[in-house]
């Protein structure tokens, strides 16, 4: 995920910018020490505006965020750093302020009932529907922020907006046709599937052996943590009275909310109320008994052996506990619905496996990379002279027209025969079968498909258009307007 996200960012980041409210409700995150250059307090100057640290502060919160939730929590600062997400805050930024510029060059502005408008239409600071001020005032204080200050992002958001819509050309008809030939060409094929399912493999020790001594490397035995924990158990805590629990849900009720979005009731949320309430104050009685637990006048509950991968503790709290020392005690984590209090006891390092420890992972390599050798060998001998059954003209879109194909194997297949160059061949598969094929006919054009996906020729049409101008509009602001960076902590 992490280099899928690193090969995409770019138009990632496009797409956040917009998005004023991303921050809201998801914390304020740090990115830790920079430093400045000769303008203390600017972090960059584009053209006639300024980007403050707050401004770069908010939007590596956002990137943070919005990388966060597509690693389903499991974004920590070594993964953002991997990710860049300082530079790509920057980088928004500096892209935010261009496109100010220019708007401003070109006369646009924005009124203060727009900005109104916008706020109050946003469900985030909606109950029932209805905008409400106080939640509004609740949420932007929760996150540190002014109204005046978010009414200036917003504001800036509209602009920008605006902008968009005023550069945004029409999509001509030939860049349509082009673009729908291009995905929906057609393919007249002669084929047959092979399976290495269908293939034995023999094999003796000294093969296995030999195997595994020029992949040594990639049998490692993973580090072993020795661990001592402590367990607490918060949902022991006793109900609260109702106006305790009450108090507890109006601080917090921006937590309880509808699959919609839209924020629920006491009486909806009891349930949850009462689990969060338990679950933070049992971190505070959790805290105790860690202070206890380190000056030894409780013991633990259990020890034990783990490794780096392990069905208890989550990669990140693993890598934590891989950079303390030994006899290092942990504050409290949340486990499921329990708070572990865990003393590192003892750390055992990495090594290579012997051959009778990677023995079984030895065998199930040896036997997958002989079936794929064999495979290939099959199947570049067929594609001289084979039998095989003939499609009628197909496109990228026809999985469902290559039995015996499963439609995830037919549609990867289909993904390289329209990117190939070579009338016939073979083409492997991540499912250990390869297809052999023979190109008989091509259609450049076939109309009842272009008819059948013109909603989803045009839409891409667009995106693809809109990317190109949208590089080069870049490409052009950068030289129009002066760009000073003052910040040094890249």
């Amino acid at each position: 995920m992490i280099s899928w996200m690193q090969k995409h960012k770019k138009w990632l980041v496009v797409t956040i910018w917009i998005s004023t409210i991303a921050f809201v409700g998801a914390g304020f995150v740090g990115w830790g020490a920079y430093e400045y250059g000769s303008s203390a307090g600017k972090i960059a100057k584009v053209g006639e505006i300024e980007i403050k640290a707050d401004e770069f502060q908010r939007k590596y919160s956002e990137l943070y965020s919005y990388y966060n939730n597509m690693l389903q929590g499991k974004l920590d600062k070594q993964k953002a750093k991997e990710l860049g997400l300082e530079k790509e805050a920057l980088n928004s930024l500096v892209t935010e302020a261009l496109l100010m510029n220019l708007a401003r060059e070109l006369g646009l502005t924005v009124l203060d009932d727009e900005v109104k408008n916008k706020i109050v239409s946003m469900r985030e600071f909606s109950t029932n529907g209805k905008f409400d001020k106080k939640i509004y005032l609740e949420t932007l204080k929760r996150v540190g922020m002014k109204p005046k200050d978010y009414e200036t992002l917003v504001k800036k958001a509209i602009l920008i907006q605006k902008l968009q819509e005023i550069l945004e050309l029409p999509l001509a008809k030939l860049e349509k046709n082009s673009f729908g030939a291009s995905l929906f060409i057609g393919d007249k094929i002669k084929y047959t599937v092979l399976d290495s399912r269908d293939i034995n493999v023999t094999y003796n020790e000294t093969q296995l052996i030999e195997f595994w001594k020029k992949r040594e490397q990639n049998y490692i035995k993973q580090p072993q943590y020795v661990l001592s924990i402590l367990w607490y158990d918060p949902f022991e805590i006793p109900e609260p009275s109702k106006e305790e629990l009450l108090k507890f849900f109006e601080k917090n009720r921006h937590l309880f909310k509808e699959p919609n979005g839209k924020l629920m009731d006491f009486d909806s949320a009891k349930e949850a109320v009462l689990n969060e309430y338990r679950i933070k104050k049992g971190k505070k009685e959790a805290l105790k008994k860690y202070l206890k637990f380190k000056k030894g006048e409780i013991e633990p509950q259990e020890t034990i052996r783990v490794s780096e991968q392990n069905e208890i503790f989550d990669g990140n709290l693993m890598k934590e506990i891989g950079q303390k020392s030994e006899n290092f005690y942990l504050k409290p984590k949340l486990i499921g619905k329990k708070y572990a209090i865990i003393r590192l006891d003892k750390k055992v390092p990495s090594r290579p496996m012997t051959f009778e420890e990677a023995r079984v992972r030895v065998i199930k390599d040896f036997v997958e990379a002989e079936k794929k050798s064999l495979l290939t060998k099959r199947a570049e001998a067929l594609s001289k002279n084979f039998d095989g059954k003939v499609t009628d003209f197909i496109s990228r879109d026809d999985v469902d027209k290559l039995k015996p194909l499963k439609e995830t194997e037919a549609a990867e297949f289909l993904s390289v025969l329209f990117s190939v160059t070579e009338p016939s061949g073979y083409i492997l598969l991540e499912s250990g079968k390869a297809v052999v094929y023979q190109i008989l006919e091509q259609k450049l054009i076939m109309k009842k498909k272009l008819e059948q996906n013109s909603a989803f020729i045009t839409e891409n049409t667009k995106k693809v258009k809109e990317s190109v101008e949208w590089d080069n509009l870049l490409k052009n602001l950068q030289k129009r307007y002066e760009i000073e960076i003052y910040y040094k902590g890249l």
